[in-house]
């Protein structure tokens, strides 16, 4: 984009601001209103009109946030007297240099706003200890995020925030000078020099506030440089942070200097305000150790917390599978209580133009484009491989490709009129220095090959193809990148602009030693077009800028491992049909498991919140039934426990013992229930009185499954409920393509409680005694029997001559048994409907007690359900594994042994 371009995308953004529908209409109308300030030609306009289109039609939902029950919320209140100085320049910074749109910033306004009010109040008198989680996504602007929020702690009166930004001096150099343009506002490098001189990012739109940094790009923690200047924290009045390396030194320098310099024989702690924020918080962070033993940085972490009597701890990972499985009753009186995130977990939402793991792996991903195998890569270097290994021979014909793919990358980058970004391929195949180096060794002798026959022969037409280098290219083009219907070029323009888009490339290893020094994206003005080969150093927190090709064959099979190896996640805008991926096929089938699992882990969140649950209250479990994959490494999971949940599809009957007590979940529910019957009625008639039918209750009879998917699909089942979980019955009947689960029977079950009407069809309500569980917003039925369903609701469906074959042949198989059961009607083989009971529970108590206020002041009708599906010859169970955390183990404990672990109030929560 050409200056004026910029200019005028500057002048339309703010035009447009406060515009709640837009549309390319309106874009372009407001384009030409500024045309007499900046001129375009009409090639300039098409481009600016392109990128205001890909920038406004971003959309972005709310997240969804879980709190403790004593929360008291703050920060609404306290807003009026706030002046939000830090947080307007910041705004200003990331519209005007930035290019943020206005709808992504009022989003991240909402969040900063949620999560400051989960934070403790600075302004009260007395102290508190917040411990909380969010959970974003790889590469999606986590650290906007937190530094968004370290500008509203500033103004809202926090004197000291603390950033752990993982153990890589390089990660923790690019999140200071981060830090420094969007909060500060400060160049940390020269703090020493006059302020008015060194003023970066947002001290540049507005100087009457700043933060004091004591740290810098330059270096980590040192006390001396601390002690010169800052001296005593209480002796500065602008907010002071820290960025700092999760390195055992650092930190327990940090946390004597803090100790020695602000402490006294009499007062232990420091009474500032402190935010102390923890980046990749999955990662040396989690104690590894025993509770009395803990790891070195952990320890130090919570040592830290501890030295202030008021202090929150905010942990951001895109991968929080170690941070759920934290054990959280460890109190170690000298260190204080580990990190377990249990006053809060703030799950973040993505805008829409965030490419991640759905969008590439999932079926159906409009990225899945981008996936290539290079299962060839073996014979070069084998996945599993020592320190000494020497790649074999040549390389493969996939990375030969791959590395085509980002030449010609560059070239329609160039084209298009981006030719002073950043560009990078990512080759990360091996965890070892040597053999990295080796492998850059190879690459670069080809690279610089290509680059000779390039800058030789791209001017000479088709005799370019005697050579090897453009046969590559021309092949790689045709086959990749010719088909798109977004890419406007020829091969003529493509094999013309190649010398001047590929010349500068380099080939460069990239570890810890050495990121800081070749990861230089900043010294290179027209952008610097690099082939990053590496490992660890690639495979978490780095940003990969203008990452277009990435090269992946490892084998690492940690959930948390492997999704952060994906640098590939991220924003892509106007290259993201450029962006090509090679990786084995295992991989690929590993992601997306992992991607499904992760989405399960944060439904259970959303959840939660629909449930007024805590984290300490509910528990969370992880998927786990791919016996190749680890959830995380094993010394992050030692509280962790197996657990097998059987969803059967063979002659069983599953339930919803468990109903909410949110009254939003059960209206939810409720009007679900009632579009469900709705819907019928227009397609199937209502069998109520039909003299054939076992039952005179209503039913609907042969009903297609799309109709129970969409109703299974809306209806809210209680986490209680083990063995009901309505996203697996979704998935599984999605999938089914046999016959045996095409029809269905529904049936409204009916009692002797008090009538009322279902989408107009008379039903008399269900009764069922029931216990409650307080913490967990649930109603258990029938006592610690926990039973919803009746023995004759599994002739539902069935004309009574179908019953009488099917308890002949129960009879035949068990002549002793008189009483039969509901699923007994399941298994005998004889051909009938899976079957949907909708049951509309009335709760019922002794006169004069407790639960019978309980059962007055609970909606009427509950909907639990069940499903029951008959005997089918070879149809195996469906078997899922998952690892649980302490306060799910403890749950399931409580209903399967049926005693309770921990007290519980008997009061059903307010709305």
């Amino acid at each position: 984009m050409t200056k004026n371009q910029d200019s005028m995308i500057s002048y339309v953004l703010k035009y447009l601001s406060d515009k709640e529908k837009i549309t390319e209409a309106t874009i372009q109308d407001a384009v030409k209103l500024f045309l007499s300030i900046v001129p375009l030609n009409d090639s300039e306009q098409t481009e600016v009109i392109k990128e205001l289109q890909a920038r406004l039609q971003i959309d972005i939902d709310r997240g969804v946030y879980i709190t403790a029950k004593d929360h008291k919320p703050w920060y609404a209140d306290a807003k009026a007297d706030i002046e939000p100085l830090f947080w307007e320049r910041y705004v200003q910074y990331l519209q005007n240099e930035c290019g943020w749109v206005p709808k992504v910033i009022t989003e991240m306004d909402r969040f900063s706003d949620e999560l400051m009010d989960l934070l403790g109040n600075p302004g009260q008198e007395t102290g508190f200890s917040v411990r909380g989680l969010c959970i974003g996504n790889v590469q999606s602007g986590k650290t906007a995020n937190y530094i968004a929020l370290m500008n509203k702690a500033a103004d809202a009166g926090y004197r000291v925030i603390i950033l752990l930004t993982g153990t890589i001096e390089k990660l923790r150099k690019q999140t200071q000078q981060r830090v420094d343009e969007g909060f500060t506002g400060l160049d940390s490098k020269a703090l020493t020099k006059d302020r008015d001189s060194v003023r970066v990012g947002v001290g540049l739109n507005d100087a009457r506030v700043s933060g004091f940094a004591v740290t810098s790009t330059m270096s980590d923690f040192n006390t001396s440089s601390a002690q010169k200047i800052v001296g005593r924290l209480d002796a500065i009045h602008d907010p002071i942070v820290f960025v700092l390396k999760k390195n055992k030194s650092v930190l327990e320098k940090l946390e004597r200097w803090l100790r020695v310099c602000n402490t006294t024989r009499t007062k232990k702690t420091i009474d500032l305000p402190m935010l102390l924020i923890d980046d990749e918080a999955d990662n040396a962070s989690i104690n590894t150790k025993d509770k009395e033993n803990p790891t070195a940085i952990n320890a130090a972490i919570r040592k830290l917390l501890a030295l202030f009597s008021k202090a929150n701890y905010v942990g951001f990972t895109a991968t929080p599978y170690a941070n759920i499985f934290i054990d959280p009753e460890t109190d170690d009186k000298m260190i204080a209580e580990d990190l377990f995130p249990r006053d809060f977990i703030y799950a973040l939402k993505a805008p829409t133009n965030y490419i991640g793991a759905d969008r590439i792996f999932l079926e159906g991903g409009d990225c899945s484009f981008m996936l290539h195998e290079n299962d060839d890569c073996e014979e070069y270097l084998p996945i599993r491989h020592k320190s000494g290994a020497v790649p074999a021979g040549k390389l493969p014909e996939s990375m030969l490709e791959a590395i085509a793919a980002f030449f010609l990358a560059n070239a329609v980058r160039d084209l298009r009129g981006d030719v002073k970004s950043h560009r990078t391929m990512m080759i990360n195949i091996s965890r070892f220095i040597a053999v990295q180096e080796a492998i850059t060794s190879q690459v670069d002798e080809l690279v610089r090959t290509m680059l000779r026959e390039i800058r030789n022969y791209y001017r000479a037409g088709e005799q370019a193809m005697e050579y090897d280098t453009f046969r590559l290219l021309r092949k790689t083009w045709d086959k990749y990148y010719a088909p798109m219907e977004t890419i406007d070029f020829e091969w003529p323009d493509i094999q013309e602009a190649l010398h001047a888009a590929v010349a500068a490339v380099e080939v460069r290893t990239i570890n810890g030693g050495n990121a800081s020094k070749y990861l230089n994206y900043d010294e290179y003005d027209k952008g610097l077009r690099l082939i990053a080969v590496g490992g660890l150093s690639l495979s978490r927190g780095l940003t990969l800028e203008g990452l277009c090709i990435s090269y992946f064959y490892r084998n690492s099979q940690m959930y948390d491992t492997l999704m952060q190896m994906g640098r590939w996640f991220g924003y892509r805008s106007h290259y993201e049909d450029l962006c090509q991926i090679w990786m084995p096929a295992t991989s690929m089938s590993w992601y997306a498991y992992i991607t499904e699992a992760t989405n399960e882990l944060l439904s259970e969140v959303n959840r939660m919140k629909l449930l007024n649950m805590t984290p300490k209250d509910f528990g969370l479990c992880v998927r786990s039934d791919q016996a190749a994959l680890m959830v995380t490494a094993r010394n992050k999971m030692r509280s962790a426990q197996d657990y097998t949940m059987t969803l059967s599809l063979n002659g069983r009957v599953v339930e919803t013992p468990f109903l909410d007590s949110t009254l939003q979940v059960e209206q939810d529910n409720l009007r679900a229930t009632e579009n469900l019957l709705s819907e019928l009625q227009k397609a199937y008639p209502l069998e109520k009185d039909d003299a054939g039918l076992a039952l005179k209750a209503p039913q609907f009879r042969n009903v297609k499954k799309d109709y129970i998917i969409e109703y299974l699909s809306t209806y809210n089942t209680h986490p209680l409920n083990f063995d009901f979980h309505a996203e697996d019955f979704v998935k599984i009947l999605r999938e089914d393509k046999g016959p045996d689960l095409d029809k269905w029977d529904v049936m409204i079950a009916s009692g002797k409680g008090e009538e009322r009407k279902l989408e107009g069809i008379p039903v008399r309500t269900v009764q069922r005694i029931f216990d409650y569980k307080a913490k967990q917003h649930a109603f258990q039925m029938s006592g610690k029997g926990s039973r919803l369903g009746s023995r004759d609701a599994g002739k539902g469906g069935l004309t009574s001559d179908t019953v009488e074959k099917i308890e002949k042949a129960l009879h035949r198989i068990e002549p002793e048994k008189k009483n039969l059961s509901q699923a007994d009607y399941f298994k005998t083989g004889i051909r009938r409907n899976p079957l949907l009971v909708i049951y509309p529970v009335q709760l019922k108590a002794e006169p004069g007690t407790e639960k019978e206020k309980l059962a007055q002041k609970a909606p009427v009708p509950l909907i639990g359900l069940s499903i029951g599906i008959p005997r089918v010859d070879g149809q195996e169970d469906k078997k899922y594994n998952y690892k649980i955390n302490v306060v799910k183990w403890k749950e399931l404990y409580e209903v399967e042994h049926g005693e309770d672990l921990d007290e519980q109030d008997s009061t059903i929560p307010e709305e």
